[in-house]
């Protein structure tokens, strides 16, 4: 599951090491990402860094991970600009039905998007399935796909602040990862342990922890 996960979240070469974020516009992948799961830590590596720091850091990634260890070593090739940790989620094999006020965003209903998430209106054709929980023609919250595999999606969730708090995410989720199965993908939730709001959502639909999500991002 950690390995769908990896391949979802970046673009990799031939010998799987870390190219680019896995979305239409790219972005830098960090030089070091680690998913650790029950059977152990899963480690992989920007294909920038050099043979001998892989090598060092293939030896410093056991578990209990030494946090400041790694990113001591990771700052000899390039100066460290962020660290991220966080629970990653499977969906059970029923989330159960999403509220009627759920529905899917194709492009003839991209307005619907346009007075809380108007930077969202061209996104329907790269983050497919896109579900949103829709009040008097308007999302208030909108699940889509972040990243997209052959194998995996991960969420990307967003709700509207003044509407925050009332259970309208989760069921944009429900739809979303309904969805995400039927196109046969594997529907992956995962976020940072100080995002509380979205572990709640998790909590609430009953999703399984399999992993935990680590990595370095260095300055470009």
């Amino acid at each position: 599951m950690m390995n769908i996960q990896a391949d979802t979240l970046y673009t990799m070469d031939d010998r799987k090491r870390l190219l680019r974020i896995n979305e239409p516009d790219g972005g830098q992948a960090p030089a070091l990402f680690i998913g650790i799961t029950s059977a152990g830590p899963s480690s992989f590596y920007h294909e920038q860094l050099p043979s001998s720091l892989i090598e060092k850091l293939g030896c410093e990634t056991g578990f209990p991970l030494d946090i400041p260890k790694l990113i001591r070593s990771v700052e000899t090739f390039k100066p460290v600009k962020s660290v991220w940790m966080g629970p990653a989620y499977a969906f059970p094999e029923k989330c159960g039905q999403w509220h009627p006020n759920v529905q899917l965003i194709d492009p003839h209903h991209t307005f619907q998007l346009a007075e809380h998430f108007p930077d969202f209106i061209e996104l329907p054709y790269e983050k497919m399935p896109v579900a949103a929980y829709v009040i008097e023609d308007s999302a208030v919250a909108v699940c889509c796909s972040a990243r997209v595999s052959t194998q995996g999606a991960e969420a990307s969730l967003y709700t509207a602040p003044d509407f925050r708090g009332q259970g309208y995410a989760a069921e944009a989720v429900k739809c979303w990862q309904y969805h995400v199965k039927e196109s046969g993908r594997i529907p992956i939730y995962s976020t940072s342990w100080d995002n509380i709001a979205s572990q709640t959502v998790a909590r609430k639909l009953g999703l399984i922890q399999f992993g935990v999500d680590f990595s370095i991002t260095t300055s470009s």
